[in-house]
């Protein structure tokens, strides 16, 4: 019994020095994402956005474009929204298609639309406050606060580092999920 112990042991601290660096590589990883993001002149990507208002549900694809400044998005998919554009400043974010202002219907407490999800999501990618830093399969998993009531999910590509997912969630309800695409930064 005493050497099955020992061997478990063992076999416990021979796997330690892979764990370490596995978990250095996860927190490095994270914050050099978090210093190219906010250092970047520019950020593109698309995203497919799906909310869930509870009672019912929308999706969206959208070209996504930061300068540093703002963050414009132009919705691609569903045909019918196909051209209308978002530009989210300073935490305002105003739809608009040929001067008309549309409203999106927020999903939470604090205002979160699905058009102001995005920029959320970069924001909290620069910004937030990290709970949890995981190894989910392959990918970083980071989970940050977004507000009082939010909590926003990001998985990066283990060796890119490129953001593919993201979600944000109110009172542990998800009201954004999203996949990313064609991540390219500047």
């Amino acid at each position: 019994m005493r050497k099955l112990i020992a061997s478990a042991l063992m076999m416990t601290l021979l796997m330690l020095p892979g764990c370490g660096e596995r978990e250095v590589r996860l927190e490095k990883g994270f914050a050099a994402l978090r210093d190219a993001v906010t250092a970047a002149q520019s950020i593109r990507f698309e995203a497919a956005v799906s909310a869930d208002w509870g009672e019912s549900t929308a999706g969206y694809t959208m070209a996504v474009h930061y300068d540093g400044q703002q963050t414009t998005m132009e919705i691609l998919t569903p045909e019918l929204l196909a051209g209308v554009s978002a530009t989210a400043l300073r935490g305002q974010t105003d739809i608009s298609y040929d001067g008309v202002i549309l409203g999106a219907g927020p999903l939470d407490g604090e205002g979160l639309t699905p058009m102001s999800a995005v920029p959320v999501i970069l924001d909290a990618l620069a910004s937030a406050y990290v709970e949890l830093l995981w190894w989910d399969g392959d990918q970083i998993a980071a989970r940050l606060y977004v507000g009082e009531q939010s909590v926003a999910t990001v998985w990066l590509d283990g060796q890119t580092l490129a953001p593919t997912a993201g979600e944000v969630a109110c009172d542990g309800r998800t009201v954004i999920s999203c996949q990313i695409t064609g991540w390219e930064i500047s």
